[in-house]
């Protein structure tokens, strides 16, 4: 082998082994096309956005006379999808499932009048908060004056939906932990209220400012009790996909226009 023969080899194996790096570096950098981008190149793949909801939890969401999601969730979302450019497909999730439903895959989001928590974020990702929504008791007109705080909850039934925060507060200031009664939504709950089975219902604000709305004999008694972030939900990995969410919410924020979504779901 002549001395140039050594040259061009070496030339040749140097290009080569630059264009490996090139295409390695995009390939797991995100910067080639769709599918190196993870469940981002997916759906825009797809051209649609998977988004899973328990549709049972106005005014967050809901689903309207003709069958339709709506609510202040379901508004944020199709923010998020605009911007990304793509349409919105919803899928009606129980909540014990939801949290399933995304690690899983069978959903790309889910938006779900969900509280950002420590053990949450161990197996998802969170989005920025969008809303503040602490804790309220809901009860009914008979008993103001008399269950005004949690602290009063104590010897009385209490109704929560069955694995949220509202449950954990319920077992927290019942002194009978058989007192406490954990549904798979709170319109099961708000029927046991209102057929006097339960005394109360421990919920998020913006949901019983929907149930009070909705039942005249219902009233939210006291104050709000706690403070906890809404945050929207992705496979843990999905840094991409993060960054989209969260560029749409602080634009929501900047612009004064979740103030106005937030506005137009909880002053019904």
């Amino acid at each position: 082998m002549t001395k140039r023969t050594i040259i061009l080899a070496t030339i040749i194996i140097f290009i080569l082994g630059g264009l490996g790096l090139i295409l390695y570096g995009q390939f797991f950098s995100g910067n080639g096309n769709g599918q190196e981008l993870g469940r981002l190149g997916e759906i825009k793949k797809r051209g649609e956005i998977i988004i899973g909801t328990d549709a049972t939890y106005p005014p967050m969401e809901s689903l309207d006379e003709q069958g339709n999601f709506s609510g202040m969730d379901i508004d944020i979302i199709k923010e998020i999808a605009s911007d990304l450019g793509v349409e919105v497909k919803f899928k009606n999730v129980i909540w014990e499932e939801i949290f399933n439903a995304v690690k899983n895959g069978e959903v790309d989001v889910i938006i779900s009048a969900i509280t950002i928590t420590q053990e949450r974020t161990e197996t998802l990702a969170f989005s920025d908060p969008y809303f503040n929504a602490g804790q309220v008791i809901v009860s009914t007109k008979d008993k103001e004056g008399v269950i005004n705080r949690p602290e009063d909850l104590g010897g009385y039934r209490v109704g929560a939906q069955v694995g949220t925060t509202s449950e954990e507060e319920a077992r927290k200031y019942t002194n009978d932990l058989s007192l406490v009664s954990a549904y798979e939504n709170y319109d099961l709950a708000k029927e046991d209220l209102l057929e006097g089975k339960i005394d109360a219902i421990i919920i998020d604000y913006p949901a019983a400012v929907g149930m009070t709305a909705k039942d005249k004999g219902l009233q939210i008694m006291g104050d709000i009790f706690t403070q906890e972030f809404y945050g929207i939900a992705i496979q843990k990995d999905q840094q991409e996909l993060l960054l989209q969410i969260n560029k749409t919410i602080r634009r929501l924020k900047r612009e004064g226009e979740l103030k106005k979504i937030e506005e137009k779901w909880l002053s019904q």
